[in-house]
This record gives structure tokens, sequence and C-alpha cells, in this order.
């Protein structure tokens, strides 16, 4: 890929994955990266069911691994957020389990922004709860470790450069959101119970972009040392994610085959991409088939 693309795609990147944060910080920006939308060979939308719905009300939480969909999908709510119509949440409704969708999934959000405005004048995303809330999904805590600042220093950092120089630059600010991060994740779980204490709550784990051994074109372009280190960090917010759920009697979930499905799988496979442009999906994101099979993935527990 181009040196010009590539500048492209990391100014679209930066504002998609900081997204939003208070005070206006790295404000995502609306748009479509280009790309085509993907093929359907891999997981398929959930069937409706002809039974009433299991759950009256569903509330789905979170940051931009739940709102982000196809580009080529409408998106609802404040343009900021690209809380897309077929985000994972939007799929799971179809299935004819649920009743009432409410999605107040935004790109940028941080364990803060469930209980303060991530965008000024519009609610906190906990607004949404209420005492009939039966189901809630959540995946949060990205945000709160600084996973924008570790894409655009990937994005940023010269090609096949030695050593680990995100690492070296933002491992000290990453370490310490990861040793935070449990204390506020507990407190999403109790603010959650608080308002909606007959829910059942979904967590969904994030979906890795990097394979856990060997690459592919744009991992070997990567140092070395910051692709450790970046599986490292995967492994332990999904970690400190799971932990933080099973404390909280939630449910967490990925799909099965969530690992051999990285951004180097080939494009009708991936379940998230690098770049989006050969799955029309946002860059270092879920793909339409990584919401598909999470959808399914929720939908077995329920």
């Amino acid at each position: 890929m181009s040196t010009r693309r590539l500048a492209v795609l990391v100014t679209a990147l930066a504002a998609t994955v900081a997204g939003c944060s208070q005070g206006g910080e790295d404000a995502p920006t609306p748009g479509q990266q280009p790309g085509t939308a993907q093929s359907d060979t891999a997981p398929a939308d959930i069937v409706p069911s002809d039974t009433a719905p299991s759950y009256a009300r569903y509330v789905a939480l979170g940051d931009s691994f739940a709102a982000l969909g196809p580009t080529t999908a409408p998106t609802s709510g404040p343009a900021q957020c690209l809380r897309s119509t077929r985000n994972y949440a939007a799929v799971l409704a179809e299935g004819g389990d649920v009743g009432e969708l409410v999605d107040v999934t935004c790109g940028g959000a941080r364990t803060v922004d469930m209980i303060s405005p991530q965008i000024a004048g519009t609610p906190p995303q906990f607004d949404a709860l209420t005492g009939d809330t039966d189901l809630v999904t959540l995946s949060i805590g990205g945000n709160d470790i600084g996973f924008g600042a570790m894409v655009g220093c990937i994005f940023q950092t010269p090609r096949a450069s030695e050593g680990a120089p995100c690492r070296d630059r933002l491992e000290r600010s990453v370490t310490d959101g990861l040793n935070g991060l449990p204390d506020r994740l507990d407190d999403v779980y109790a603010g959650i119970r608080d308002r909606s204490p007959d829910a059942r709550i979904v967590t969904t784990a994030y979906l890795p972009l990097v394979p856990d051994h060997g690459g592919c074109e744009f991992v070997s372009g990567m140092s070395p040392g910051d692709v450790t280190w970046t599986r490292h960090v995967t492994e332990r917010i999904n970690m400190i994610v799971s932990d933080a759920a099973e404390r909280a009697g939630a449910d967490v979930v990925q799909p099965a085959d969530a690992a051999e499905r990285h951004a180097c799988a080939p494009a009708a496979e991936r379940y998230t991409d690098f770049t989006g442009v050969d799955t029309g999906s946002h860059p270092m994101h879920p793909t339409a088939a990584g919401h598909r099979a999470m959808a399914e993935a929720v939908g077995a527990v329920l």
C-alpha cells in the first residue's frame, strides 16, 4: 500500500478508534472507508425466530468494537458515534429473541462515558438502562488503556523499524490503563446492576487483529517488538475483561474460531481488518463477518 494511502487511512483511523472522548479530544470523523462489502461466505446472519422474544428490552452498551459495522451500512444516533445498523447488536436483534433494541454504543467510548456525556448534548450510555431492561451487552475498556494511541503509533512508525518504538513510547501509559481497568469495570457492572437489576449481562471480548503466531504483509511491516507487545496487550485486556465479567456474574463471549479469523486471514474469512480496504470495514475494527460471528456467540449463551 502506498505511503499516501496509509497516511489517509491513519488520519481516519485515529479519529475512529480514539473518538469523541470527554472534552472533545480525538473526536471521530464520520465517513466511509474505501472498500467493498465483505463476502457472505462467513457465518450467516441469525435467522429470525417465529416465537415470542425471550428478552423484551435489550440495551447495547460500549465502544467502537460494538458500534462500528460495515462502512456501507447506514448509521444511527449521533454522527460522531458511527453506530452501525449492522453491528452485532443489530444482527442479534434480528434473530427474534429480542423485542426492543436500544443501541447506545459509540466509537471512542470509555468507562467514564457510561455515566457522563461522551458528546455534548447527548446523555450518558447508562441513561438507556431501565428497571425493565432484561438484556445488556457490553464492550468497553480498550479506550481506557489507549487503544487509539497504540494504533496511531503503529501506523505512523516507519515500516520495519528495529526494536519496539511503540512499546517504548506507550508502554507506561498502557500498563497504567490496564492496571486501573479492573476497578473501572467493577464500577461499570455495579452501575448496570443498580439500574437494571434483573438484566442478563453478556460481555463481548475484543476480537484479535494480530495472529498468535506468524503474520502477513502488514504484520511484517511492524517492528518485531511491537508485534509481540500488541499480542501481549490484547491477551491481557481480554483477561481483565473476562475476570471482571466473572466477578459480576456476567457471561463473556468470543467466537470460537476468532483466533483463526484475525486480520491476516483471507479477506472473506477475517473477523477484523487492519485497513478495511478489502472488507468494507473500518480500519483496525471488526468486519461484517466479525459482527455476525459475535452476534451468534452472544445468541448461543442466551
